[in-house]
């Protein structure tokens, strides 16, 4: 086994989580040795928060865990079968992109595929066999925890010279047939750190694809890595690589994406980027909307047949299939619209789910819809009556269903800049009631 000279960072450049996080560790799994390993170590050399510490132990893993969640007061989740558990800090955000509050911890393991993409047979092993089992050599470095310190980098299928070279390999000939997810996670790598996939592991996923690993795939497993590829800031490029290799068709074969998808995917993109200014686009789930917005272009009953196939969580399902057809309505009534009036785009995209908004927005490239709609998420979406329900009932108004129908037309009025004043409001209702207009 090769060592490289230490270029992880010193314990006291860590944030203070981090810092405590490990030295605990160190210490509940003593003393059986510790090691940081993976995405972790691969991060920590890149100069890159990471959410997740990963730990390897050469002994009990679960035990160790046990410990450790009582030193730090964390939720723990076992899983006795692959010797593995999952910490979740006291205050952790499961969305939050920087700042570590998840341990996951392992014991040292080899790994064995029954058959193709079946979830691994593991025996407890050494350090080597745990980083040899690994996808790709940027994943198979680990350093010792050490009291107060990081050991030596310990990289024996020289994971260091390909990070440094911005390339990502795969260990080994079989690599996406054991694992097909591996497609997944390579095109993931590829458009987050901007790396080049090294030719044979080019020429290893184009044959695993050919051959027809993906089917053999879980619908749950391929929808958990669409999940973590649409938390990705670069997710449209990810999903068009993952078209270049056909793993899109090979997931479902109407999932055929056309070249505006990609389009209207990066344009999303920008208006996440904007939503925090935009309340009505506030608290908008990331991943839902990448999503949303690659199944945007494709027929319903396509979108249907699709979430079949990847048997997301039931409530997803159900929202994102709701989302897509009341987005694609929406705009379809936007585009042949004349009356572009804010009361109008108020009535469209009031119901709408945030996701659904900035997908809609992102499906009008250009033109009058589009510029009222950015006009109402701006600024119109404020605009309320100045009158109020104790106004009403000092007119006369009895309280129940009337008052929400006199609100909603004042601020329709109010939205289209007929009235100005509380006195205009109080004349406005007053006439309809007068002429015997039916408010609605």
């Amino acid at each position: 086994m090769s060592t490289h000279v230490m270029q992880l960072p010193q314990f006291r450049k860590l944030d203070p989580l981090s810092r405590r996080a490990l030295e605990a560790a160190r210490r509940a799994a003593a003393p059986s040795p510790i090691y940081v390993v993976g995405g972790y170590v691969r991060d920590l050399l890149l100069g890159q928060g990471n959410v997740d510490i990963d730990l390897v132990v050469e002994g009990d893993a679960i035990a160790a865990a046990k410990r450790l969640a009582h030193f730090l007061r964390a939720v723990m989740t076992s899983h006795p079968r692959f010797g593995t558990a999952h910490l979740r800090l006291p205050g952790a955000c499961p969305r939050r992109r920087s700042g570590s509050r998840t341990l996951d911890l392992a014991t040292a393991r080899s790994e064995r595929y029954p058959h193709a993409a079946a979830l691994p047979e593991v025996q407890p092993a050494p350090l080597l066999a745990d980083l040899l089992r690994r996808d790709f050599s940027i994943n198979a470095m680990a350093a010792r925890i050490d009291r107060h310190r990081f050991g030596p980098l310990i990289d024996p299928l020289e994971g260091l010279r390909d990070l440094e070279r911005g390339r990502i390999r795969v260990l080994h000939e079989r690599s996406f047939i054991d694992d097909p997810t591996r497609l997944f996670r390579t095109a993931r790598f590829e458009g987050r750190y901007r790396f080049v996939i090294a030719r044979g592991t080019l020429r290893l996923m184009k044959a695993a694809v050919k051959g027809g690993v993906i089917r053999h795939l879980t619908g749950s497993r391929i929808f958990r890595e669409l999940y973590l590829i649409a938390k990705e800031p670069s997710a449209s490029r990810i999903i068009r690589r993952l078209g270049d290799l056909d793993v899109l068709t090979a997931i479902h074969p109407k999932l055929a994406l056309p070249a505006a998808a990609f389009g209207l995917l990066e344009r999303v993109g920008r208006i996440l980027t904007q939503a925090s200014s935009m309340p009505l686009l506030e608290g908008a789930a990331e991943d839902e909307v990448l999503l949303l917005g690659m199944l945007y272009l494709l027929h319903p009953r396509t979108v249907v047949a699709i979430l079949t196939r990847l048997t997301p969580p039931q409530g997803i399902a159900e929202k994102l299939a709701a989302d897509h057809k009341a987005c694609r309505q929406a705009v379809q009534k936007l585009t042949r619209a004349i009356d572009l009036r804010q009361s109008r785009i108020a009535r469209l995209l009031d119901p709408l789910s945030p996701e659904a908004r900035i997908v809609l927005l992102a499906g009008l490239v250009k033109g009058s819809a589009q510029e009222a709609v950015s006009e109402y998420l701006a600024t119109s979406w404020s605009v309320v009556p100045l009158l109020k329900g104790g106004d009403l009932g000092r007119l006369g108004f009895q309280p129940g269903p009337i008052y929400r129908r006199i609100l909603a037309a004042l601020r329709s009025a109010k939205l289209d800049g007929r009235l100005r004043t509380k006195e205009d409001e109080t004349s406005f209702v007053l006439q309809r009631v007068a002429q015997g207009v039916t408010i609605q």
